[in-house]
């Protein structure tokens, strides 16, 4: 009797102790902002929250935890405690595998938790590692894919349209599947069009549910580029054309990550309307269309002569070529369009040797790489004046101005002049112009009367009017001052400058721009605190490389002072400060003085706390 009551104590410490904890193994997630830290394993236990994590970066870099990290479960935080061979507070080198293995604790969450999110820097969002809606249930998350996506029967038969100049709207709508407007996820168009190309692209705004509609003019059937997050989905559409999108944001994060990457495999993009066909053939295969998507392109590429360089791009073309047409699967449509994206992509990497090997190093991160001599004879471009793309009428497809401005100098002479060169070259200067939403000045309009084109003269025409409009919408809203600063005013006196005027009164000044997304969402997060402390003045300084257009069409919503300064001004003023990047904050106190300054996005109570600080 003693034995069996000894065992079943034993037993019951046993069941007591595995309650105790609990497991899950490679547990799913709903979004990321990083794709250097994974999550292998979370172990729940009674005193310690463990997670078994895996950082990737670059063999011999400096990384860590910061110490403010947290386990969020609803408004309920829980602190990093430190790690097993990982220090909280110093810096660890990556290994030269690129992988450094790594156990975190943090203070016990209860065990009955579905999902957290991590916060590597719970007052600076922006700036830390994040991953959103850690699973602990142990399953795949259920998206809710509509029924009719599942089942979807398209027609691969339809052909490539002609290449006909003719303006019309395109509308490109849908909705991202597992939205969450918490998680910082944006969404990019980027057409590239003949004339308006937009390096940065245009942000898509996002309704809470998911949706999204985004309308632009077209002046032909070409190519664009929808980013979501990281990801990049490449799409074609037509003047005229309606393109409904449905993205599965979950799966994207899953595809690309080091732990789900290759036993994921699910649809990440569905397309309905037209050539929704040919849109799912390019979303499969769109790597092979690229030759800069070769893996480690530009690492591959530092230091070689050009010769070697030459050998090393022909050889993807070559690759990617063979793979494009023994494909049987792909339809007539899709290789074509392929096959000429190719061949494109091929000429200007070819064409474009000396800056491609110039530039590798610092785009690989091997800055100091000796440069081979870069001097070639005209033989070196021998091969890509034969390709069959010139040929084509689809090479008006996408960037064809680019095409005709290499067919006109580096190679002029070589191909028969189109009719249509002469405009494209006069056009170009005016489209670039507009994609930085600044009007065409009186000069430009005589420009655009002596383009012949119909068509072409239509797009810029267009395209200006839209512009004018955005322009006079914004000047005529309220609760913002523009104000201008002498280029002569050095680094050492713009502060002083600009906040003089008020003397007296506290002074937030916000170095951003028009592309800097950090910037952007710490704005929307400051709303309340200007809303609170009236009496504060919100000064922002943007530089040059905020194009002007852009500029003035955001700042009307943004309350508050604006400058917009030169480069110059600002690259002098960031070296003085000691400012890396952007956003940076300087709170001015009644006096004048610099009472805070920092890089980032402390969050809303921080910057409120400083700033009650500097009026006392």
């Amino acid at each position: 009797m003693k034995n069996i009551a000894i065992t079943c104590f034993v037993l019951i410490a046993v069941c007591v102790g595995l309650q105790a904890k609990k497991v899950v193994k490679a547990p799913y997630f709903m979004a990321t902002n990083t794709s250097q830290i994974e999550f292998e394993k979370v172990t729940l236990g009674k005193d310690t929250t463990w997670i078994d994590a895996k950082i990737y970066s670059i063999p011999g870099e400096d990384v860590r935890i910061d110490s403010t990290a947290v386990l969020q479960i609803g408004g309920k935080t829980y602190a990093y405690l430190g790690g097993n061979g990982f220090s909280k507070e110093l810096w660890t080198k990556t290994p030269a595998s690129g992988e450094l293995a790594v156990t975190l604790k943090f203070e016990p969450i209860p065990m009955d938790t579905e999902s957290f999110d991590f916060f590597e820097m719970s007052e600076k969002k922006d700036e830390g590692w994040n991953i959103y809606g850690v699973r602990l249930d142990g399953k795949k998350p259920e998206i809710g894919i509509p029924e009719k996506l599942l089942n979807q029967q398209l027609d691969y038969s339809q052909p490539l349209p002609d290449p006909d100049l003719k303006n019309g709207k395109t509308v490109i709508y849908g909705r991202i599947l597992g939205y969450d407007p918490t998680h910082g996820i944006a969404l990019k168009f980027n057409c590239t069009d003949w004339l308006f190309f937009d390096v940065f692209g245009q942000s898509v705004p996002v309704t809470e549910d998911g949706s999204f509609r985004y309308e632009t003019n077209m002046m032909l059937p070409g190519e664009a580029t929808l980013r979501v997050g990281r990801k990049r989905f490449e799409l074609f559409l037509m003047p005229g054309g309606k393109l409904e999108v449905t993205i599965n944001l979950p799966e994207i994060f899953w595809s690309e990550s080091h732990l789900f990457g290759k036993k994921e495999n699910g649809q990440l993009i569905w397309f309905e309307g037209t050539y929704a066909a040919l849109n799912t053939e390019l979303v499969k295969h769109a790597g092979l269309m690229n030759i800069y998507s070769a893996d480690h392109f530009y690492e591959n590429i530092c230091g070689v002569t050009p010769a070697q360089y030459k050998k090393y791009v022909t050889k993807i073309y070559e690759k990617n070529r063979g793979e494009i047409l023994k494909n049987k699967s792909l339809s007539d449509a899709v290789r074509t369009y392929m096959i000429n994206k190719l061949e494109m992509s091929y000429f200007f990497a070819i064409r474009g040797y000396k800056g491609n090997i110039s530039y590798a190093p610092m785009i690989s991160g091997k800055k100091g790489v000796k440069r081979a001599d870069m001097t070639v004879d005209e033989s070196y471009y021998d091969d890509i004046l034969e390709l069959d793309f010139i040929h084509s009428p689809y090479i008006r497809y996408g960037s064809y101005p680019d095409f005709v401005r290499a067919a006109t100098e580096d190679f002029k002479g070589k191909f028969e002049p189109q009719p249509v060169w002469e405009d494209i070259l006069r056009a170009k200067p005016l489209g670039s112009t507009l994609a930085r939403l600044k009007p065409l000045s009186e000069k430009q309009m005589l420009t655009l009367d002596s383009i012949s084109e119909p068509e072409i003269k239509k797009a810029l025409t267009v395209k200006n009017k839209e512009v004018m409009d955005l322009l006079a919408e914004s000047a005529n809203k309220t609760g913002y001052t523009v104000c201008q600063l002498d280029t002569a005013v050095t680094a050492d006196g713009l502060l002083a400058v600009v906040t003089r005027p008020y003397r007296g009164k506290v002074v937030l000044i916000d170095m951003w721009n028009t592309w800097c997304g950090p910037c952007m969402r710490a704005m929307n997060s400051l709303k309340p605190v200007k809303e609170e402390l009236k009496d504060v003045v919100y000064v922002y300084i943007a530089d040059e490389s905020s194009p002007e257009g852009k500029w003035k069409i955001t700042i009307p919503d943004i309350h508050g002072i604006h400058y917009r300064i030169t480069n110059e001004q600002s690259s002098a003023l960031g070296k003085l400060y000691e400012y890396p990047g952007i956003p940076t904050y300087f709170v001015i106190d009644r006096e004048g003085k610099l009472s805070y300054k920092v890089t980032g996005f402390p969050g809303a109570e921080v910057m409120k706390e400083e700033l009650l600080k500097a009026g006392k």
